[in-house]
């Protein structure tokens, strides 16, 4: 069976020089535009805007920050994409406890962003 694209934009990362900086940011974003500061997504690594923007405690992969993308079926996505000749930072994979991939990074930056593929 071939593989149909479903990919969809999940959040942005930004990257932030520090926690103090990802959590102003983060205000600012909930004092502008009413997108509240989401404390259960709240980590030693990042603070959330709603679940759509991921402001970093410190920088991370990419010049800017990266770009998270869902899909149904990852593995499949993956070779969709290889095929177009995008690869992979095998380096980068966080799996589920039965081993199945969660997130993978791509090789490529697009405008400064990493991109990571997640398992929707």
């Amino acid at each position: 069976m071939e593989f149909t694209p479903d990919f969809e934009i999940v959040h942005v990362g930004v990257n932030c020089a520090g926690a103090e900086e990802a959590t102003a940011c983060a205000r600012r974003f909930e004092a502008l535009f009413g997108l509240t500061v989401n404390p259960d997504k709240d980590s030693p690594d990042a603070c959330f805007t709603e679940t759509r923007i991921e402001w970093m405690k410190a920088p991370g992969r990419g010049e800017h920050g990266h770009l998270a993308l869902a899909t149904s079926d990852l593995p499949a996505a993956r070779r969709y994409l290889e095929g177009k000749g995008f690869s992979f930072d095998e380096d980068s994979i966080k799996r589920f406890e039965d081993g199945r991939i969660l997130v993978i990074y791509a090789r490529e930056q697009i405008g400064g962003f990493a991109v990571h593929l997640m398992q929707r």
